[in-house]
């Protein structure tokens, strides 16, 4: 599984059709951003975005979202409502719409994801939770 993962990846950054990344969410002060999101592919069922994370994702759900999350490179804490884990490259995750989910990565390496969301993903169905 790992293989086919970083053949995914490979393939992926090789490929020139993904578009450029978009900036979503800054680290604030002045720093780098946080996270940085780039599309890959998607029709009316489904996106797929390749995203990297250098420190944090806030709690948040997806108010009419579904979201498959494979962890490509980097480790850190994933907190799914209630429950929180380890992950780490080849973890797979499953977010069930309106579930909350907050991420945060271990060490100076930033955490690489493949995360698909279903259905087509507008922009507008993140709810940051306090």
């Amino acid at each position: 599984m790992k293989i086919f993962a970083f053949t995914l990846f490979c393939l992926i950054s090789l490929s020139g059709s993904a578009q450029p990344p978009i900036q979503i969410l800054s680290a604030g002060n002045g720093e780098e951003k946080n996270i940085s999101v780039q599309k890959l592919n998607g029709d009316s069922l489904s996106t797929s975005f390749l995203i990297e994370v250098k420190n944090h994702v806030p709690k948040h759900y997806h108010a009419n979202h579904t979201e498959h999350v494979y962890i490509l490179h980097g480790s850190g804490k994933f907190l799914l409502n209630a429950d929180t884990f380890d992950v780490k490259p080849g973890d797979y995750l499953f977010i069930p719409m309106q579930s909350i989910h907050e991420v945060w990565v271990d060490g100076s390496e930033p955490m690489r994801v493949l995360s698909i969301q279903s259905p087509k993903f507008l922009g507008n169905d993140r709810v940051l939770v306090d």
